[in-house]
């Protein structure tokens, strides 16, 4: 379990953060280009702050967070279930989105792949 703990914080810390403005830009992109199904499935919604949500909550538990959260089996169990969860899962109001190519969002698209990359060992420490 160390040595998949310390492999975890060490791709966190080789992660790089995303330009935080390039990903709010992509975000903001986003919104413009899906306009209309913005308005007819999250009306009066900001992608932005509910990604922040998800991404700060995995960012927390990669960078080394989940130490706490493995001692407590409740927690073990709920941080879990959490992160078997993908973006669309937290936040079905936007669903409409998987249906898209986002992959011309780049910085979205890294910062997806790279949590989705942590979710996965995340995942995997806690089952150890």
């Amino acid at each position: 379990m160390k040595e998949k703990m310390k492999e975890l914080i060490e791709l966190y810390h080789r992660h790089g953060f995303e330009n935080e403005s390039m990903l709010y830009r992509d975000l903001q992109d986003l919104q413009y280009d899906f306009a209309e199904e913005f308005k007819k499935y999250a009306p009066q919604e900001i992608i932005n702050a509910d990604f922040s949500t998800y991404a700060a909550f995995t960012h927390g538990l990669a960078s080394g967070g989940i130490r706490t959260k493995l001692q407590d089996p409740l927690e073990r169990n709920k941080t879990s279930e959490w992160l078997s969860k993908s973006f669309f899962e937290w936040f079905p109001k936007y669903r409409f989105l998987e249906r898209h190519r986002l992959d011309e969002y780049e910085s979205l698209n890294r910062e997806l792949n790279t949590v989705n990359e942590w979710r996965k060992r995340l995942i995997e420490l806690i089952d150890s």
